[in-house]
């Protein structure tokens, strides 16, 4: 009987289980490709540039955001990130492992498409999980670009832009009519060719100028700013679209400029006061004309502009970058701007001499590429064409506007240099997280107010300084930070941060710091003499040096898209770190607390080499819990110039020398959990032209030899990274924090109006120390990300730092029993005055 039921127990629990399985196999995806997952979902669209790969390194972009209700177009869309559509999808079609998105033509006729195929995950065995789709972009038929889509396991979070200046803006009151063949002279009678929007009225107008090399026509621009009262002039300089003589890069343009704005000040309809606009070159185009000074010049308003030539482009610190090639190519047709995609950058910039990658490339060869390679010191050439040289000149207000993740040494630089002049024009910097081209092009999410409309900045300040409009923008703290991981702005006095505690970050090792897998490590506490012990992280103790060898044939990579003319993005160097012995790597111990980073960084390195020359490379990263090595900033200096980039001495083998290394700048808060790392090379190629180690003519040689590097780091020769490292901790906006202890509170509105509510207790006197609680988001626009639903507020009672922000309003109430002095209420550019010491500071983190 036992048996029997044992066996109808079995029988039963058989049948259940196959059932079971029946119904896991209808309901799981199918394992064949044939018949893969739904759309429907929501999906990020990650872009290459390029039908093919071209054996190099190449970025990967998330562009946009899809949406898909199921197999058919309707409620299908695709959006960039900042909400905007980017493609109208006209079709939907899935057929086996097949993916087929049809666009709606763009303007001209001009047909486009999505052609894909579904990509299981990788390590699936049982049920491949279809969670990417991988293929072409086709334009007019022809595949311009890689696309990916990959379906999201979070909310979408749009970024959408934001007015960061409030207050009233010139309305679009004016019918708009363009003329865009307006011919000048310049002085030697070359023709320069305007395009030129104006508004439709008595005036007089204002004029907003620009100067380019990337051609004049543009309705977009000139119907903005004519709509609005002012007549858009955008001239194509020498060489380019429609003007004469030859493109020179540099020459010529301050005094094309100081012609171009006299002329466009006498306009008809024009008021006499002309404002330069432009991005990157055009932007350098307009310091060079406010350092001519033509007397019609009222203000400026660049925007990422090109520094000095020997700071960025074509030299970084008088080290060439082959990443200039792409350009060339850019601009190889007069008439057009070309396609860069196909570009044989990789080839190229493996190419020696140097001189040729040019030709290589298949880009055209102009003069001032020879030029730049018959001056490679910083002589007279480079002076007469530097910025910072002639600064003092510089007579009218500045909006300087760029990104942490931008090559923005212009914009810092000027400012830095300007501000320390005896008598200067008002001047203002806004630094966001964007790149050369915007923020799609950084990685990561920066919160719903990260993306800014710099035009709306441009035009506020042109409305005072063109239209005579008293709007308090030259009344305002001069400068305007995104601060990155709370991400909110903050305002600004002065660069660097006067509160700045000037940090040095020490390398120790035992002598086996090569590749992250070693045994480097980074502390402040600085090497102790005689101590030779393995040099974990706090002892201070650890070898006197560590070395490696640098191979020209085989340099450390610098990842970097040349063709996407982005110089300085976060990307992930986990991977080389683990794969290079020929770098050197020194990573902190897990952080206890959060660190903010927010001004200008150096490095100080002890090092010998066996070679007549050498570059040595440094950079600064932020390690993430997951292993993620995001890139901060880095830094080079070519060893020959070392004492000045006007003075090059070759050096002595093996003997030790000193190195101090420009490691830019950033605005950053590196979360607890988070490690900071810095790594030591000889070589960020393509970023910088390999050092060949001859001594030698280094652009113009064709052979290279090794070098066996050493670098010290003993209490004689204490090799460090000097951190611009801000006491306090800033509000991380959007959120809710009850501490119920004590018997005040603080109440803080953030920029995106969600509160931020924390209890107070009292020791002595009215300073505010909060306790560590856990907070809330209180609105549906929440900055949290969708991965940190929960964070927490501490508060370090031994520093009381005010949050320097001028949009926080902070309402502090004192209870009557408690002795203090009643309600008191601060608007302004910090959250705590006279009358009541402290502030409440605010980090994510347990």
């Amino acid at each position: 009987m036992r048996r029997a039921r044992a066996t109808l127990v079995s029988v039963a629990l058989f049948a259940a289980a196959a059932v079971v399985a029946l119904l896991a196999g209808a309901c799981r995806p199918a394992s064949s490709p044939s018949s893969p997952a739904s759309l429907s979902g929501d999906w990020d669209w990650y872009r290459t540039m390029g039908a093919t790969p071209t054996g190099g390194w190449e970025g990967r972009r998330r562009f946009a955001f899809a949406h898909f209700e199921g197999p058919e177009a309707e409620g299908a869309w695709l959006k960039r990130r900042s909400g905007e559509t980017m493609e109208t999808i006209d079709s939907v079609a899935a057929s086996g492992d097949s993916v087929v998105l049809r666009f709606a033509p763009a303007e001209g006729g001009q047909t486009s498409a999505f052609r894909g195929s579904w990509k299981p995950s990788a390590g699936s065995r049982v049920s491949p999980r279809f969670d990417t789709i991988a293929g072409l972009l086709y334009r007019g038929g022809t595949p311009t670009e890689r696309v990916w889509l990959v379906r999201r396991s979070s909310p979408l979070d749009f970024e959408p832009p934001i007015r960061l200046w409030p207050g009233p803006l010139s309305d679009s009151a004016y019918a708009v009519t363009i003329d865009p063949d307006v011919p000048m002279h310049a002085r030697d009678g070359t023709l320069l060719t305007s395009f030129v929007g104006r508004p439709v009225g008595k005036g007089p107008f204002g004029v907003v100028m620009e100067r380019t090399p990337y051609l004049r026509w543009d309705t977009a621009a000139a119907v903005f700013w004519a709509s609005r009262g002012y007549i858009y002039v955008k001239q194509d300089v020498r060489g380019r679209g429609g003007s004469g003589g030859v493109l020179d890069m540099n020459d010529h343009q301050m005094e094309d400029g100081y012609d171009a704005v006299e002329w466009a000040g006498k306009l008809p309809g024009s008021n006499g006061k002309v404002g330069m606009v432009g991005r990157s070159n055009p932007g350098l185009y307009a310091w060079y004309a406010a350092i001519a000074a033509p007397p019609h010049l009222a203000a400026i308003a660049p925007q990422v502009a090109t520094a000095d030539p020997v700071r960025i482009v074509p030299y970084i610190d008088m080290v060439f970058s082959p990443t200039i090639v792409p350009w060339l190519c850019l601009t190889k047709v007069k008439e057009t701007l070309s396609d860069m995609s196909d570009v044989a950058e990789v080839k190229a910039f493996r190419h020696l001499p140097v001189i040729d990658a040019d030709t290589m490339a298949g880009c055209p060869r102009r003069q001032f590429w020879l030029d730049w390679f018959d001056h490679q010191s910083q002589d007279a050439y480079w002076k007469r064409l530097g910025v910072e040289n002639h600064l003092d000149r510089v007579k009218v207000p500045v909006l300087g506007i760029a990104g942490w993740h931008d090559d923005a040494r212009g914009t810092i630089r000027n400012y830095a240099v300007m501000s320390r002049l005896p008598h200067h024009p008002f001047l203002r910097v806004v630094m966001d997280a964007g790149a050369h081209k915007g923020i799609d092009y950084v990685h990561g999410h920066f919160g719903p107010r990260a993306r800014i409309q710099p035009r709306l900045l441009q035009l506020r300040w042109f409305d005072h300084y063109l239209k005579g409009i008293d709007n308090g923008v030259d009344r305002e703290p001069p400068l305007d930070f995104f601060l990155m991981g709370p991400n909110v702005w903050t305002k600004e006095n002065e660069w660097p941060l006067a509160r700045t505690k000037w940090t040095p970050f020490y390398l120790h090792s035992g002598g086996a710091a090569n590749g992250s897998a070693g045994d480097g490590t980074l502390d402040t506490i600085p090497p102790r003499p005689g101590v030779a012990a393995a040099g974990a992280a706090g002892t201070g103790g650890g070898a006197a040096a560590d070395t490696f060898t640098y191979d020209p044939g085989d340099p450390t990579p610098y990842l970097v898209d040349a063709r996407e003319l982005e110089l300085s993005l976060n990307e992930d160097y986990a991977d080389v770190e683990r794969r290079r012995d020929d770098m050197l790597v020194f990573t902190t111990a897990p952080l206890e607390d959060s660190l903010r980073i927010e001004g200008p960084m150096t490095a100080t390195l002890w090092a010998a080499t066996d070679a007549r020359d050498t570059d040595w490379h440094v950079m600064i990263l932020d390690v993430h819990p997951d292993g993620r090595a995001r890139r901060i900033q880095d830094g080079i200096v070519r060893a020959r110039f070392r004492n000045g980039f006007d003075r090059p001495e070759l050096l002595t083998p093996g003997k030790v020398e000193k190195y101090d290394i420009d490691v830019w700048f950033t605005a950053l808060v590196l979360p607890p959990g988070h490690r900071l790392r810095v790594t030591v090379e000889s070589a960020a190629f393509p970023k910088y032209d390999r050092n060949l180690d001859t001594g030698g003519d280094n652009e113009r040689d064709t052979s290279y030899v090794s070098a066996h590097q050493r670098v010290l780091h003993d209490a004689a020769h204490p090799s460090h990274v000097t951190l611009p490292v801000i006491p306090g901790r800033p509000g991380h906006g959007s959120r809710r924090v009850d501490a119920r202890r004590g018997a005040s509170t603080s109440r803080v509105t953030m920029p995106a109006g969600v509160s931020v509510r924390c209890s107070a207790s009292r020791r002595g006197s009215d300073a505010i120390r909060a306790r560590k609680v856990a907070f809330r988001p209180v609105s549906s626009r929440s900055a949290i990300a969708p991965h940190h639903p929960r964070s927490s507020v501490r508060a370090d009672p031994l520093e009381p730092v005010a949050y320097d922000e001028r949009n926080v309003q902070a309402r502090v109430l004192d209870s009557p029993g408690a002795g203090t002095r009643g309600v008191k209420e601060v608007d302004g550019s910090t959250a705590s005055d006279s009358s009541h010491a402290g502030s409440v500071r605010i980090e994510d983190g347990p």
